[in-house]
């Protein structure tokens, strides 16, 4: 690993527990031989998390007009897997993280942006929610100034994921419809199989499944 004082200055942020900064930054090819849990891990299912608050809190103040369904694109976009790629080539992630020579080249991509995401969790632990803020507004400005869903679309991705997969086509079903018929919920499952579906709500049909595919998404992307 380099460096890490370089890291340190790209993410504007100087850890009080450099142990939640070496963890962060540690694969689990690499700590197999390790005591439990010393590798990113749990931090990167934190920093999920954590991210997905930070970002919705701030696309919601942003965009004061926008409909669930636009919130919900806009967040796919900024949380979503290639997004997150982009931010940790930015800091350049790579130079920093510890992992197995044997590992493959070609799945440091996916290494990275998890990375990113434990560091994020790692910062949470280490500091709380307005510093961790400040640090993820920081690195995502220019992906938050310049947000650009004309080829993201989630149900679309949903479908290229599924043909790319040879996988059967999404469906999506209503599960449930409440309130009034001026201002409904729909309850909305999409389907890709037995065991790839996921459960959303929305203010409309199109919204519901909108927030369904992009949940689907996030959790089965690289």
């Amino acid at each position: 690993m380099n460096d890490s004082k370089k890291l340190i200055e790209k993410i504007g942020y100087h850890f009080k527990d450099i142990t939640l900064f070496r963890t962060a930054l540690t694969h689990s090819s690499y700590s197999k031989d390790l005591e439990r849990n010393q590798n990113y891990e749990r931090l990167e299912f934190l920093g999920d998390r954590v991210l997905g608050l930070i970002i919705s809190h701030e696309i919601y103040r942003r965009f004061s007009e926008s409909t669930e369904g636009e919130l919900a694109k806009k967040l796919s976009f900024l949380v979503c897997k290639a997004t997150l790629k982009k931010i940790a080539k930015d800091i350049m992630i790579e130079d920093f993280i510890i992992y197995s020579d044997k590992l493959k080249k070609n799945s440091l991509d996916t290494i990275k942006a998890n990375s990113l995401e434990a560091l994020i969790g790692a910062i949470y632990l280490d500091s709380n929610i307005k510093m961790t803020s400040k640090v993820v507004l920081n690195l995502w400005e220019k992906y938050l100034d310049n947000i650009n869903l004309s080829s993201f679309d989630p149900k679309s991705r949903l479908q290229e994921w599924c043909l790319k997969k040879k996988k059967k086509l999404p469906v999506y079903q209503v599960l449930k419809k409440t309130g009034p018929d001026h201002n409904p919920t729909f309850k909305i499952k999409v389907l890709v199989d037995e065991l790839t579906f996921s459960l959303a709500n929305g203010k409309s049909k199109q919204d519901a499944e909108i927030n369904a595919a992009s949940k689907l998404l996030k959790e089965i992307c690289e």
